[in-house]
């Protein structure tokens, strides 16, 4: 059963989604624009939950999204997730029966 785990993360891993995610945090590290975008909405995000700030969480999130590189990351994100709460339920419902 491990083995088939690890078959399927290298199956993952070897995707096209995986190969432009990692394409997109190679650009997001060499980008100083890409970088102040995020830093700036992880700090707005942090101000919200702390202290229920939610103008610049607002605006911080719209400016994140706005931009195609990082919405593209974020897209690419969901879709792996998603993917992993499948096999994950997969294996559950394999595993109890």
């Amino acid at each position: 059963m491990i083995d088939k785990a690890y078959a399927i993360t290298d199956e993952i891993n070897k995707t096209d989604l995986n190969k432009r995610l990692l394409e997109i945090k190679k650009e997001i590290k060499n980008n100083n624009e890409l970088k102040r975008i995020i830093d700036n909405f992880n700090k707005a995000k942090e101000l919200y939950e702390k202290y229920n700030v939610k103008d610049d969480f607002i605006k911080a999130k719209k400016e994140l999204i706005q931009n195609e590189i990082l919405k593209e990351y974020i897209d690419i994100q969901n879709k792996i997730n998603i993917l992993s709460i499948k096999i994950n339920n997969r294996i559950k419902h394999i595993t109890n029966g």
